[in-house]
Protein backbone atom coordinates (compact mmCIF):
# COMPACT_ATOMS: atom_id res chain seq x y z
CA UNK A 1 0.00 0.00 0.00
CA UNK A 2 2.85 2.18 0.05
CA UNK A 3 4.64 4.73 -2.53
CA UNK A 4 6.24 2.28 -5.37
CA UNK A 5 9.82 2.58 -6.20
CA UNK A 6 9.36 3.87 -9.94
CA UNK A 7 7.34 6.91 -7.80
CA UNK A 8 10.01 8.16 -5.40
CA UNK A 9 11.58 10.52 -7.77
CA UNK A 10 8.90 11.68 -9.05
CA UNK A 11 7.94 15.81 -8.64
CA UNK A 12 4.91 17.48 -8.49
CA UNK A 13 3.95 18.43 -12.03
CA UNK A 14 0.94 19.91 -13.66
CA UNK A 15 -1.32 17.86 -15.54
CA UNK A 16 -3.24 18.30 -18.44
CA UNK A 17 -6.22 19.92 -16.78
CA UNK A 18 -3.11 22.30 -14.90
CA UNK A 19 -3.84 20.53 -11.17
CA UNK A 20 -0.90 18.89 -9.68
CA UNK A 21 -0.30 15.59 -9.17
CA UNK A 22 0.07 14.80 -5.28
CA UNK A 23 0.24 11.72 -3.04
CA UNK A 24 -1.90 11.75 0.37
CA UNK A 25 0.53 9.58 2.71
CA UNK A 26 -0.96 8.19 6.20
CA UNK A 27 1.62 8.29 9.28
CA UNK A 28 -0.76 5.91 11.21
CA UNK A 29 0.37 3.40 13.32
CA UNK A 30 -0.99 -0.58 14.14
CA UNK A 31 -4.72 -1.11 13.94
CA UNK A 32 -6.53 -1.31 17.34
CA UNK A 33 -7.90 -4.26 16.06
CA UNK A 34 -4.66 -6.15 16.56
CA UNK A 35 -2.63 -3.39 18.86
CA UNK A 36 -3.75 -1.78 22.22
CA UNK A 37 -0.49 -1.74 23.65
CA UNK A 38 1.12 1.18 21.80
CA UNK A 39 0.45 4.40 23.72
CA UNK A 40 1.69 7.09 22.14
CA UNK A 41 3.37 6.51 18.98
CA UNK A 42 3.65 10.75 17.43
CA UNK A 43 6.93 10.30 17.49
CA UNK A 44 7.31 6.88 15.51
CA UNK A 45 4.86 7.61 12.87
CA UNK A 46 6.63 10.90 11.68
CA UNK A 47 9.04 8.40 9.59
CA UNK A 48 6.78 8.66 7.15
CA UNK A 49 8.19 12.05 6.11
CA UNK A 50 11.44 9.79 4.46
CA UNK A 51 8.89 8.79 1.83
CA UNK A 52 7.41 12.17 1.10
CA UNK A 53 8.01 14.15 -2.09
CA UNK A 54 7.29 17.73 -3.42
CA UNK A 55 3.74 18.49 -3.16
CA UNK A 56 2.36 15.68 -1.04
CA UNK A 57 -0.01 15.79 1.69
CA UNK A 58 1.09 14.17 5.46
CA UNK A 59 -1.57 13.05 7.48
CA UNK A 60 -0.76 12.58 11.04
CA UNK A 61 -1.83 12.39 14.70
CA UNK A 62 0.17 14.88 15.88
CA UNK A 63 2.66 18.14 14.10
CA UNK A 64 6.13 17.01 12.97
CA UNK A 65 8.93 18.31 14.80
CA UNK A 66 10.11 20.97 12.50
CA UNK A 67 13.89 20.51 13.18
CA UNK A 68 13.51 16.51 11.93
CA UNK A 69 11.08 17.60 9.02
CA UNK A 70 13.92 20.20 7.75
CA UNK A 71 16.70 17.32 8.25
CA UNK A 72 14.48 14.49 6.24
CA UNK A 73 13.68 17.01 3.69
CA UNK A 74 17.42 18.20 3.17
CA UNK A 75 18.37 15.11 2.96
CA UNK A 76 15.70 13.25 0.58
CA UNK A 77 15.94 17.13 -1.57
CA UNK A 78 12.15 17.46 -1.16
CA UNK A 79 10.93 21.25 -0.93
CA UNK A 80 9.40 21.01 2.83
CA UNK A 81 7.58 24.28 2.01
CA UNK A 82 5.71 22.33 -1.04
CA UNK A 83 4.09 19.85 1.57
CA UNK A 84 0.83 20.34 3.25
CA UNK A 85 0.34 18.51 6.92
CA UNK A 86 -2.77 17.60 8.31
CA UNK A 87 -3.79 16.96 11.60
CA UNK A 88 -7.30 15.12 12.75
CA UNK A 89 -8.61 16.88 15.60
CA UNK A 90 -7.75 14.96 18.94
CA UNK A 91 -9.64 13.71 21.85
CA UNK A 92 -8.05 12.26 25.61
CA UNK A 93 -7.98 8.75 23.95
CA UNK A 94 -6.15 8.83 21.02
CA UNK A 95 -3.43 11.71 21.62
CA UNK A 96 -0.53 10.22 19.48
CA UNK A 97 -2.60 8.22 16.96
CA UNK A 98 -4.46 8.10 14.19
CA UNK A 99 -7.70 6.35 15.51
CA UNK A 100 -10.74 5.46 13.25
CA UNK A 101 -12.31 7.76 15.18
CA UNK A 102 -9.81 10.87 14.14
CA UNK A 103 -9.68 9.44 10.49
CA UNK A 104 -13.69 9.92 10.04
CA UNK A 105 -13.77 13.19 11.99
CA UNK A 106 -16.02 15.63 9.78
CA UNK A 107 -13.53 18.44 10.44
CA UNK A 108 -10.67 16.79 9.66
CA UNK A 109 -12.13 15.57 6.48
CA UNK A 110 -13.15 19.18 5.20
CA UNK A 111 -9.89 20.22 5.79
CA UNK A 112 -8.49 17.44 3.81
CA UNK A 113 -10.84 18.07 0.85
CA UNK A 114 -9.62 21.93 1.41
CA UNK A 115 -6.19 20.86 0.60
CA UNK A 116 -6.64 18.85 -2.10
CA UNK A 117 -8.40 21.18 -4.09
CA UNK A 118 -6.20 22.05 -7.60
CA UNK A 119 -4.38 18.58 -6.99
CA UNK A 120 -4.67 15.41 -8.52
CA UNK A 121 -4.17 12.59 -6.21
CA UNK A 122 -2.48 9.86 -7.91
CA UNK A 123 -1.71 7.76 -4.89
CA UNK A 124 -2.35 6.73 -1.61
CA UNK A 125 -0.83 5.47 1.19
CA UNK A 126 -0.19 4.49 5.01
CA UNK A 127 2.39 2.94 7.15
CA UNK A 128 -0.32 0.23 8.33
CA UNK A 129 -3.38 -0.82 6.04
CA UNK A 130 -6.42 -0.19 8.20
CA UNK A 131 -9.66 0.30 7.08
CA UNK A 132 -10.15 3.56 8.89
CA UNK A 133 -8.12 4.18 5.75
CA UNK A 134 -9.69 2.62 3.59
CA UNK A 135 -12.64 4.68 4.35
CA UNK A 136 -11.43 8.21 4.65
CA UNK A 137 -10.51 7.17 0.73
CA UNK A 138 -13.86 6.53 -0.03
CA UNK A 139 -15.11 10.00 2.36
CA UNK A 140 -12.72 11.91 -0.35
CA UNK A 141 -13.45 10.57 -3.13
CA UNK A 142 -9.67 8.75 -4.14
CA UNK A 143 -10.78 5.17 -3.24
CA UNK A 144 -9.15 4.34 -6.66
CA UNK A 145 -6.31 5.66 -5.92
CA UNK A 146 -5.14 3.84 -2.70
CA UNK A 147 -3.78 0.23 -3.88
CA UNK A 148 -5.71 -2.68 -2.64
CA UNK A 149 -8.07 -0.83 -1.84
CA UNK A 150 -10.36 -3.21 -1.64
CA UNK A 151 -8.41 -5.93 0.16
CA UNK A 152 -7.48 -3.37 3.01
CA UNK A 153 -11.52 -1.95 3.14
CA UNK A 154 -12.34 -5.93 4.86
CA UNK A 155 -9.88 -5.66 7.14
CA UNK A 156 -6.78 -7.97 5.06
CA UNK A 157 -4.04 -5.59 7.08
CA UNK A 158 -5.02 -8.04 10.08
CA UNK A 159 -4.54 -11.30 8.23
CA UNK A 160 -1.30 -9.92 6.53
CA UNK A 161 0.16 -9.43 10.06
CA UNK A 162 -0.98 -12.27 11.67
CA UNK A 163 1.66 -15.06 12.74
CA UNK A 164 -1.20 -17.45 12.34
CA UNK A 165 -2.25 -16.08 9.06
CA UNK A 166 1.59 -16.64 8.24
CA UNK A 167 1.97 -19.93 9.08
CA UNK A 168 -1.29 -21.13 6.76
CA UNK A 169 -0.34 -19.83 3.89
CA UNK A 170 3.34 -20.01 4.08
CA UNK A 171 2.29 -24.00 4.18
CA UNK A 172 -0.09 -23.84 1.42
CA UNK A 173 2.77 -22.14 -0.43
CA UNK A 174 5.33 -24.79 0.09
CA UNK A 175 7.41 -22.27 1.87
CA UNK A 176 9.64 -24.19 4.75
CA UNK A 177 8.87 -23.74 8.19
CA UNK A 178 10.12 -24.24 11.87
CA UNK A 179 7.86 -27.54 13.15
CA UNK A 180 5.22 -26.43 14.74
CA UNK A 181 1.42 -25.52 14.09
CA UNK A 182 -1.52 -22.95 15.05
CA UNK A 183 -2.90 -23.24 18.34
CA UNK A 184 -7.06 -23.11 18.36
CA UNK A 185 -7.20 -23.60 21.31
CA UNK A 186 -5.45 -24.51 25.05
CA UNK A 187 -5.93 -28.17 24.61
CA UNK A 188 -4.28 -27.81 21.09
CA UNK A 189 -1.55 -25.65 22.58
CA UNK A 190 -0.67 -28.50 25.05
CA UNK A 191 -0.88 -31.57 22.74
CA UNK A 192 1.39 -29.69 20.08
CA UNK A 193 4.30 -27.75 23.21
CA UNK A 194 4.37 -31.40 24.92
CA UNK A 195 5.25 -33.42 21.75
CA UNK A 196 7.50 -30.22 20.40
CA UNK A 197 8.98 -30.24 23.62
CA UNK A 198 10.70 -34.04 22.94
CA UNK A 199 12.67 -32.35 20.38
CA UNK A 200 14.32 -29.12 21.95
CA UNK A 201 12.99 -25.94 22.98
CA UNK A 202 9.78 -24.50 21.92
CA UNK A 203 8.63 -20.63 20.98
CA UNK A 204 5.29 -20.13 21.79
CA UNK A 205 3.91 -16.68 19.78
CA UNK A 206 1.52 -13.78 20.40
CA UNK A 207 -0.51 -13.58 17.09
CA UNK A 208 0.44 -9.92 16.55
CA UNK A 209 3.18 -8.54 18.93
CA UNK A 210 6.18 -7.70 16.83
CA UNK A 211 10.19 -7.45 17.75
CA UNK A 212 9.99 -10.64 19.89
CA UNK A 213 7.89 -8.73 22.78
CA UNK A 214 5.16 -11.24 21.61
CA UNK A 215 7.18 -14.79 22.15
CA UNK A 216 7.99 -16.45 24.96
CA UNK A 217 10.42 -20.25 25.01
CA UNK A 218 9.76 -23.06 26.92
CA UNK A 219 12.38 -25.82 27.30
CA UNK A 220 13.16 -28.75 29.48
CA UNK A 221 16.66 -28.28 29.53
CA UNK A 222 18.76 -25.53 31.46
CA UNK A 223 17.60 -22.10 31.00
CA UNK A 224 19.64 -20.02 28.49
CA UNK A 225 19.40 -16.09 27.64
CA UNK A 226 16.83 -15.60 25.52
CA UNK A 227 17.00 -14.10 21.50
CA UNK A 228 13.83 -12.81 19.48
CA UNK A 229 11.87 -13.73 22.86
CA UNK A 230 10.66 -12.23 26.20
CA UNK A 231 11.94 -14.84 28.85
CA UNK A 232 12.88 -18.73 29.10
CA UNK A 233 10.34 -21.12 30.85
CA UNK A 234 11.68 -23.95 32.30
CA UNK A 235 9.12 -27.12 32.09
CA UNK A 236 9.93 -30.22 34.16
CA UNK A 237 7.29 -31.93 33.58
CA UNK A 238 3.85 -31.68 31.08
CA UNK A 239 1.72 -30.82 34.00
CA UNK A 240 3.79 -27.23 33.53
CA UNK A 241 2.61 -27.26 30.22
CA UNK A 242 -1.13 -27.05 31.50
CA UNK A 243 0.22 -24.23 34.33
CA UNK A 244 1.60 -22.46 31.33
CA UNK A 245 -1.42 -22.30 29.40
CA UNK A 246 -3.80 -21.16 32.10
CA UNK A 247 -1.62 -18.57 33.37
CA UNK A 248 -0.69 -16.97 29.54
CA UNK A 249 -3.67 -18.20 27.43
CA UNK A 250 -5.01 -14.99 27.78
CA UNK A 251 -2.09 -13.06 27.09
CA UNK A 252 -1.14 -15.04 23.99
CA UNK A 253 -4.75 -14.24 22.17
CA UNK A 254 -5.11 -11.39 23.01
CA UNK A 255 -8.16 -11.54 25.15
CA UNK A 256 -9.40 -13.96 22.14
CA UNK A 257 -8.77 -12.22 19.26
CA UNK A 258 -5.83 -13.89 18.11
CA UNK A 259 -4.59 -17.46 17.83
CA UNK A 260 -0.73 -18.10 19.25
CA UNK A 261 1.78 -20.38 17.56
CA UNK A 262 4.01 -23.34 18.89
CA UNK A 263 6.62 -24.07 16.96
CA UNK A 264 10.37 -25.29 17.46
CA UNK A 265 12.69 -22.58 18.57
CA UNK A 266 16.22 -23.22 17.06
CA UNK A 267 19.37 -21.70 19.07
CA UNK A 268 22.00 -19.66 17.10
CA UNK A 269 20.39 -19.10 14.58
CA UNK A 270 20.62 -15.97 12.88
CA UNK A 271 17.43 -14.05 11.79
CA UNK A 272 17.42 -12.29 8.02
CA UNK A 273 14.39 -10.31 6.18
CA UNK A 274 13.59 -9.74 2.70
CA UNK A 275 11.13 -7.54 1.44
CA UNK A 276 8.76 -7.24 -1.68
CA UNK A 277 6.23 -4.45 -3.37
CA UNK A 278 3.24 -5.81 -4.23
CA UNK A 279 1.28 -3.90 -6.83
CA UNK A 280 -0.73 -4.50 -9.75
CA UNK A 281 2.30 -5.80 -12.19
CA UNK A 282 3.59 -8.06 -9.96
CA UNK A 283 6.06 -8.65 -7.19
CA UNK A 284 9.14 -6.52 -6.85
CA UNK A 285 12.43 -7.44 -4.45
CA UNK A 286 13.26 -4.06 -3.10
CA UNK A 287 15.59 -5.22 0.17
CA UNK A 288 17.16 -7.16 2.21
CA UNK A 289 18.99 -7.52 6.08
CA UNK A 290 20.11 -9.08 8.72
CA UNK A 291 17.67 -8.21 12.26
CA UNK A 292 19.84 -8.18 15.69
CA UNK A 293 18.20 -9.04 18.86
CA UNK A 294 19.33 -9.25 22.72
CA UNK A 295 16.73 -9.66 23.52
CA UNK A 296 13.99 -7.84 21.43
CA UNK A 297 14.70 -6.06 18.35
CA UNK A 298 18.18 -3.93 18.96
CA UNK A 299 19.01 -3.42 14.93
CA UNK A 300 19.12 -4.42 11.34
CA UNK A 301 22.25 -4.58 8.79
CA UNK A 302 21.28 -3.60 5.34
CA UNK A 303 21.84 -5.38 2.37
CA UNK A 304 22.55 -8.76 4.67
CA UNK A 305 26.21 -9.65 4.83
CA UNK A 306 28.49 -12.61 4.66
CA UNK A 307 25.27 -14.68 3.51
CA UNK A 308 25.92 -17.60 1.27
CA UNK A 309 24.91 -17.11 -2.48
CA UNK A 310 22.60 -20.62 -1.97
CA UNK A 311 21.11 -19.55 1.56
CA UNK A 312 20.21 -15.68 0.09
CA UNK A 313 18.58 -17.32 -2.93
CA UNK A 314 16.29 -19.42 -0.76
CA UNK A 315 15.77 -16.26 1.39
CA UNK A 316 14.49 -14.61 -1.80
CA UNK A 317 13.17 -17.51 -3.22
CA UNK A 318 10.80 -18.09 -0.31
CA UNK A 319 10.06 -14.94 0.49
CA UNK A 320 8.23 -14.55 -3.60
CA UNK A 321 6.64 -17.32 -2.59
CA UNK A 322 4.58 -15.42 -0.10
CA UNK A 323 4.52 -12.59 -1.62
CA UNK A 324 2.67 -14.07 -4.61
CA UNK A 325 0.28 -15.46 -2.77
CA UNK A 326 -0.95 -12.54 -1.27
CA UNK A 327 -0.49 -10.69 -4.66
CA UNK A 328 -3.25 -13.35 -5.50
CA UNK A 329 -5.22 -12.36 -2.60
CA UNK A 330 -5.23 -8.82 -3.48
CA UNK A 331 -3.00 -7.21 -1.21
CA UNK A 332 -0.97 -4.83 -2.67
CA UNK A 333 2.16 -3.02 -0.59
CA UNK A 334 4.98 -3.92 0.91
CA UNK A 335 5.39 -7.67 2.46
CA UNK A 336 8.31 -8.07 4.89
CA UNK A 337 8.96 -12.10 5.35
CA UNK A 338 11.31 -13.01 8.16
CA UNK A 339 13.35 -15.60 8.45
CA UNK A 340 15.92 -17.92 10.42
CA UNK A 341 19.27 -19.18 8.88
CA UNK A 342 20.00 -22.10 11.46
CA UNK A 343 23.48 -23.11 12.50
CA UNK A 344 23.43 -26.24 9.77
CA UNK A 345 21.99 -23.47 7.56
CA UNK A 346 18.42 -24.25 6.96
CA UNK A 347 16.48 -21.16 6.05
CA UNK A 348 13.05 -21.23 8.00
CA UNK A 349 10.61 -18.77 7.79
CA UNK A 350 8.68 -17.12 10.34
CA UNK A 351 6.51 -14.56 10.18
CA UNK A 352 5.70 -11.58 7.61
CA UNK A 353 4.71 -8.15 7.93
CA UNK A 354 2.16 -6.70 5.59
CA UNK A 355 3.26 -2.71 5.97
CA UNK A 356 5.63 -0.33 5.85
CA UNK A 357 8.46 -1.65 8.41
CA UNK A 358 11.20 -0.31 10.49
CA UNK A 359 13.43 -0.73 7.79
CA UNK A 360 11.64 0.27 5.05
CA UNK A 361 12.30 3.79 5.34
CA UNK A 362 16.41 2.67 5.68
CA UNK A 363 16.80 1.24 2.86
CA UNK A 364 14.26 2.18 0.65
CA UNK A 365 14.42 5.83 1.09
CA UNK A 366 17.97 6.95 3.13
CA UNK A 367 19.67 4.05 1.71
CA UNK A 368 17.89 4.51 -1.82
CA UNK A 369 18.28 7.88 -1.92
CA UNK A 370 20.35 9.83 0.92
CA UNK A 371 23.72 7.74 0.91
CA UNK A 372 25.27 7.45 -2.68
CA UNK A 373 26.37 3.63 -3.07
CA UNK A 374 24.35 2.10 -0.82
CA UNK A 375 24.87 -1.83 -1.19
CA UNK A 376 27.79 -1.35 -3.43
CA UNK A 377 30.53 0.26 -1.42
CA UNK A 378 28.37 1.05 1.34
CA UNK A 379 26.36 -0.69 4.40
CA UNK A 380 23.96 0.64 7.09
CA UNK A 381 23.88 -0.51 10.94
CA UNK A 382 20.44 0.60 12.26
CA UNK A 383 19.94 1.00 15.84
CA UNK A 384 17.69 1.03 18.20
CA UNK A 385 18.28 3.51 20.90
CA UNK A 386 20.13 1.51 23.24
CA UNK A 387 18.82 1.24 27.45
CA UNK A 388 20.53 4.12 29.34
CA UNK A 389 21.33 6.80 25.92
CA UNK A 390 19.62 9.80 26.67
CA UNK A 391 18.99 13.33 24.52
CA UNK A 392 16.21 16.24 25.78
CA UNK A 393 15.75 16.75 21.71
CA UNK A 394 15.96 15.62 18.28
CA UNK A 395 18.03 19.24 17.63
CA UNK A 396 20.54 18.64 20.50
CA UNK A 397 21.39 15.00 18.91
CA UNK A 398 21.70 16.56 15.92
CA UNK A 399 24.24 18.99 16.94
CA UNK A 400 26.22 16.51 19.33
CA UNK A 401 26.47 14.29 16.24
CA UNK A 402 27.83 17.14 14.12
CA UNK A 403 30.29 18.76 17.27
CA UNK A 404 31.44 15.11 17.73
CA UNK A 405 32.42 14.99 14.11
CA UNK A 406 30.18 11.59 13.49
CA UNK A 407 26.89 12.98 12.08
CA UNK A 408 26.89 11.72 8.41
CA UNK A 409 29.24 13.22 5.52
CA UNK A 410 27.96 13.46 2.12
CA UNK A 411 31.66 13.91 0.98
CA UNK A 412 32.95 10.81 2.20
CA UNK A 413 29.04 8.98 2.32
CA UNK A 414 29.76 7.78 6.37
CA UNK A 415 28.48 8.98 9.48
CA UNK A 416 24.82 8.50 11.76
CA UNK A 417 22.05 9.75 10.31
CA UNK A 418 18.48 10.09 12.53
CA UNK A 419 16.08 8.51 11.49
CA UNK A 420 13.20 9.21 13.35
CA UNK A 421 11.93 12.34 15.73
CA UNK A 422 12.60 12.29 19.18
CA UNK A 423 10.70 9.75 21.63
CA UNK A 424 9.77 12.04 23.69
CA UNK A 425 11.46 10.64 26.83
CA UNK A 426 14.99 8.92 26.04
CA UNK A 427 16.18 9.42 22.42
CA UNK A 428 16.12 9.09 18.77
CA UNK A 429 16.73 6.04 16.29
CA UNK A 430 19.44 6.21 14.02
CA UNK A 431 21.84 4.30 11.42
CA UNK A 432 25.27 3.93 10.68
CA UNK A 433 26.76 4.48 7.32
CA UNK A 434 29.99 2.85 6.62
CA UNK A 435 32.02 0.99 4.14
CA UNK A 436 31.69 -2.38 6.46
CA UNK A 437 30.68 -3.38 9.43
CA UNK A 438 33.55 -3.22 11.17
CA UNK A 439 33.76 0.16 10.80
CA UNK A 440 30.28 0.67 11.15
CA UNK A 441 30.31 -1.01 15.00
CA UNK A 442 33.36 1.20 15.99
CA UNK A 443 31.44 4.60 14.98
CA UNK A 444 28.30 2.78 17.17
CA UNK A 445 30.54 2.01 20.03
CA UNK A 446 31.36 6.19 19.15
CA UNK A 447 28.55 7.23 20.36
CA UNK A 448 28.06 5.57 23.84
CA UNK A 449 30.14 8.23 25.58
CA UNK A 450 27.97 11.10 24.05
CA UNK A 451 24.23 10.00 25.40
CA UNK A 452 25.56 7.72 28.52
CA UNK A 453 22.23 9.33 30.68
Amino acid sequence: MLIPPETLARRSTPTADGRRSARVLVGNDFSQDVRTDRGWTGWWVQRIAWFAEDGDILVLPVRPDDDFLDYVTAMTGTRKDSLSIVVPPVSETDEGTLSPARLANHDFISELEKVMVGRRITHLSALWPDPAVAALARAVGISSSMPGHGFVSQAGGVMVNSKSAFRMIAGGAGVPLPDGTVCTSPESAERAIVELLDGGPVMVKHDFLSGGRGNEILTTGEPFRPIGARRVVPIDNPSDVHSYLEERWEWLTAGGAGRPVAERYVRDSSAFFVEFLISDSGVELTGDGELLSAPYAVGQIMPSQGVEPAVFDQLVEGGRRLAEALHALGYRGILGPDAIVTPTREVLFTEFNGRITGSTHIYGRIGGRAVDGFGKDRIILERVWPGGWSTPSFTDALTTLRDAGLAYDPATRTGVILTNAFDGQNGVMYCVVAENLNTAWSADRALHPLFAA
